[in-house]
């Protein structure tokens, strides 16, 4: 899916990679949304149902997507000396880089119910990374010295844009106890082939993936996509011996990621950035359209060791997780700040998520400083 839709992007677009780069703060990276604040509104309602619809049906509050989890995977993070001033910002910046970061990542699948692992779609993770230097957005950040970063296994977000999101929800949310009538419901809409992309995504082991941020972030002066790419020659093996069958258990996932963890074998990926470099070919706004990587290709700024020998799903490390930690991206660094209308309604929305889960759970939240905290 990935070279489609990158071939797609990149149709009729000459290699622009010797224009300057994109400034965040320039003209046009984030236009004027019409009725944004009343779509949000609308979206955060919609979001509130589906968090109903999932107590009443487990008797437990749990977050607006990705409620599955398959593992918490603890780790570091190294970012490469002597980079070029273009990369070396925000979280790649030279103070970063004097020291390794630890990190903990939580791997889920993508929908707002329990999916059945044997139903393709999107796979995610959620991460936090420690002992970040910089200034942060929130108090938050600026108290735990974390940056979260989120990821989904398909470099574009069929989610284009606020607009879209409040249209898509809303059928997921009227169809949120029979999950098969949304398929036939996106068949009648004009971006149909867009919308069921999802679907198509190949369904394996989740080291194997790689893991795209999907929305642009601010990097320092400048504007990019980041992602995991997977290194470990292992890792790249699990495409093809691991692959999800209609025999498979409906909790495989989960079940090769504690397997794996239990074993011998590290699993390695590269962090790499995408620098934003012409708007018209790489939109920030739409978040639906993928940059291509021929002609805007990824740089790597850091790597991840994620070390064997670790519980991945121990009832203790998954509740602490579940129950009392959350994740925002508008906690972290001014140099990292979310752009783009859907990054935007991420802001209240995540905290209206945790909010509700946290009430329901009668959980309080801990505000988390040190990889040690987590079990």
């Amino acid at each position: 899916m990935a070279q489609k839709v990158q071939s797609l992007a990149a149709a009729g677009i000459a290699n622009m990679s010797s224009e300057p780069y994109v400034k965040f703060d320039d003209e046009g990276v984030e236009p004027k949304i019409e009725n944004e604040s009343e779509l949000q509104n609308q979206l955060f309602d919609i979001i509130r149902r589906t968090q109903e619809h999932n107590f009443s049906m487990h008797r437990h509050a749990m977050r607006a997507t990705h409620v599955k989890t398959q593992a918490i995977v603890k780790g570091q993070l190294t970012i490469l000396p002597d980079l070029p001033a273009e990369l070396a910002q925000a979280i790649a910046s030279p103070e970063n880089a004097t020291k390794p970061h630890p990190v903990a990542i939580r791997f889920a699948n993508e929908p707002s119910f329990l999916q059945d692992d044997r139903a393709p779609g999107p796979r995610g993770c959620g991460m936090k990374v420690f002992d970040v230097a910089g200034n942060f957005m929130d108090s938050h950040g600026s108290k735990t010295k974390t940056q979260d970063l989120t990821f989904n296994n398909a470099p574009l977000l069929e989610l284009r844009d606020v607009k879209t999101t409040v249209e898509i929800f809303t059928i997921r949310e009227r169809h949120f106890r029979e999950p098969e009538k949304i398929g036939p419901e996106l068949d009648k809409r004009s971006d149909r082939s867009l919308q069921k992309a999802p679907m198509q995504l190949p369904n394996q082991h989740f080291l194997s993936y790689t893991m795209y941020s999907q929305s642009a972030y601010r990097w320092g002066p400048y504007v990019v996509k980041y992602a995991l790419f997977p290194t470990g020659e292992y890792q790249a093996a699990l495409e093809k011996s691991h692959k999800i069958t209609d025999s498979s258990s409906p909790e495989q996932h989960s079940k090769w990621l504690r397997e794996w963890f239990r074993g011998t074998q590290d699993a390695t990926y590269d962090l790499r950035v995408q620098l934003c470099q012409n708007l018209r070919a790489q939109s920030v706004e739409d978040a639906s359209l993928a940059w291509d990587e021929t002609a805007f290709p990824y740089r790597t700024v850091g790597k991840f060791v994620l070390p064997a020998g670790q519980d991945v799903f121990s009832s203790d490390r998954r509740t602490f997780w579940d129950d009392h930690m959350r994740l925002n991206v508008w906690y972290g660094l001014e140099e990292m700040r979310p752009l783009g209308s859907v990054n935007r309604l991420r802001k209240e929305l995540y905290q209206r998520s945790a909010g509700f889960r946290g009430h329901i759970n009668a959980a309080e939240y801990t505000d988390v400083s040190s990889v040690d905290q987590i079990p």
